[in-house]
């Protein structure tokens, strides 16, 4: 008489080798379903970062092209960010108590 296991295998034995092929395709191995998976969303999440990079280099890029052509533009910039000044002029800088308060604290 056979054995159970034996007429349980030979009866299923591709139902058992379709598993063990799909359990294999699934987790096993580099090119797996879930690695897939994961390396699809850090293409996603790549693609987003490069759409935000190339709208940074547009904006760049018109401000390049503004700053070579327009001189009141640079006086704008080193106004603003600077804190340039023409001749004979005095530049008073008016900041919030909160960000004053900030930065001493940082001090400390």
């Amino acid at each position: 008489m056979k054995h159970p296991i034996r007429k349980i295998l030979s009866k299923f034995k591709y139902v058992i080798a379709l598993s063990i092929f799909a359990i294999f395709i699934l987790f096993v191995g580099e090119h797996s379903w879930i690695n897939r998976l994961q390396r699809k969303s850090e293409i996603a999440e790549l693609n987003r970062k490069i759409a935000i990079e190339e709208e940074k280099f547009e904006k760049d890029s018109i401000a390049m092209s503004l700053l070579e052509k327009d001189n009141d533009a640079v006086r704008k910039i080193a106004r603003e960010r600077y804190f340039m000044k023409n001749s004979g002029e005095d530049v008073f800088m008016i900041s919030d108590e909160e960000s004053v308060e900030a930065s001493d604290e940082e001090e400390e």
